[in-house]
């Protein structure tokens, strides 16, 4: 980060509430389809007994929260269980296929309001290591509820960290149910296409990142869209041709970010990897901006947003459209016009000044929102040289055009 000399942001993702498989017998053992399964939910079972081909043992006591004819899914979701019975810590199920369990694996409960806490003692310590570090956002996992947020907005009210960012991870059907609420209460969300599509059925995932990307667009709420986007280049230097589109779809509907995951956390090609998200990325934006659907995410910015910020970010997005200007040097004391300026989508990168420390890496997930840190904040109202040495750093040339935006005005310079 200090090497580059450029603004990385850190995302901390809670572990979120979750249900696992126990201790399986010499760690894994075969289920085969039509044969019956007995789950066995009580604490004293997952700390005894050893589970089978008929038997597992699970982390949470899920007997109180389903019902005949619910779904468990086990292993991201490589095994189905179909519930044909339900008793206090007992529950007996059918396995539609084979598949061998393993030790902790994970469990799906499709449409299931389960009970267990939001944010367990794990989240909360990561949280406060998280806010002792400087983190600047917080992906929150399985947010079912507004409520949710708030129990996260109290812990950093707690540790003086309210400037911290909070993405929503939407990954159930209960999420979905509660979307414009959580968009409301959030700062941002998280499409986690892996376990939504577990926890919905698989052929509305396009659909929901379809529509909350469009409601986060409409809330100015920054959206991110992630999981399995370019898998298998995580052992291949190349992508499909299904991933490549995935990720064009995503980047022309108006997500802030798309997300890597497993390629670049431990793939064989990670540069790579980034590297053809990235061409894809700028690729899409090119058709961004010719499209009629940006013509009407404009007019839905301009409808729900007033004041002399929305006003200044019409006037930048108007001005930056046909692609005449490369850059934008954005002054900004809280943020707030930058937050602003990005939700009208300008096509232009957006240069950030702010006299506040914590900006600098506060905006890495926001759509072409680069922070500069500036020796004279100050000078920046009245001397047009120090605005051109931010867009020069940037690779602006001597006789280009960049606009400048503050809260009371907008003009344009020509680099000297």
């Amino acid at each position: 980060m200090k090497k580059i000399g450029k603004p990385i942001s850190i995302l901390l993702d809670t572990k979120g509430p979750e249900i696992r498989v126990g201790q399986m017998k010499d760690g894994k053992q075969e289920i085969k389809a039509g044969d019956k399964v007995i789950i066995y939910s009580m604490p004293e079972d997952y700390q005894t007994r050893q589970g089978t081909g008929t038997e597992i043992t699970v982390s949470y006591d899920m007997s109180q929260d389903l019902k005949v004819g619910d779904m468990v899914l086990v292993d991201d979701g490589k095994l189905q269980l179909n519930v044909n019975d339900v008793k206090p810590g007992v529950i007996t199920t059918t396995a539609f296929n084979h598949h061998l369990v393993k030790t902790n694996k994970r469990i799906n409960l499709p449409g299931v309001d389960f009970t267990l806490p939001f944010l367990a003692k794990k989240d909360i310590n990561d949280i406060k290591y998280g806010i002792e570090q400087g983190i600047d956002y917080i992906a929150a996992s399985f947010v079912n509820t507004a409520a949710n947020i708030q129990e996260i907005r109290q812990l950093l009210k707690e540790g003086n960290a309210e400037h911290i960012q909070i993405i929503a991870k939407i990954e159930s059907q209960i999420g979905i149910n509660n979307i414009d609420a959580i968009i409301e209460a959030a700062d941002g969300i998280m499409i986690a296409r892996g376990d939504l599509g577990l926890e919905i059925p698989y052929y509305d995932v396009p659909y929901w990142e379809k529509v909350i990307i469009r409601k986060c667009r409409a809330a100015g709420k920054i959206v991110i869209v992630a999981t399995q986007m370019l898998e298998t280049m995580t052992d291949n230097p190349h992508p499909t041709r299904a991933e490549v589109t995935d990720v064009y779809f995503a980047t022309e509907l108006g997500a802030d970010a798309t997300m890597l995951s497993g390629e670049s956390a431990n793939g064989d090609y990670p540069f790579i990897t980034v590297n053809t998200m990235a061409t894809i990325n700028k690729r899409a934006e090119h058709e961004f901006y010719s499209k009629l659907y940006y013509e009407k995410q404009l007019e839905n910015a301009c409808a729900s947003t007033k004041g002399i910020r929305a006003e200044i970010a019409r006037k930048l997005a108007e001005k930056s459209k046909d692609g005449d200007y490369e850059y934008a040097v954005v002054v900004s004391n809280t943020g707030e016009l930058l937050k602003t300026i990005s939700k009208f989508r300008p096509n232009v990168v957006i240069l950030g000044v702010s006299p506040i420390e914590h900006l600098y890496t506060a905006f890495g997930v926001w759509h072409s929102i680069f922070m500069n840190k500036v020796a004279n904040y100050e000078s920046f109202k009245t001397d047009d040289n120090a605005i051109m040495e931010v867009a020069k750093k940037w690779g602006a040339k001597p006789g280009s055009k960049i606009l400048f935006a503050r809260n009371e005005e907008l003009r344009e310079i020509t680099i000297k």
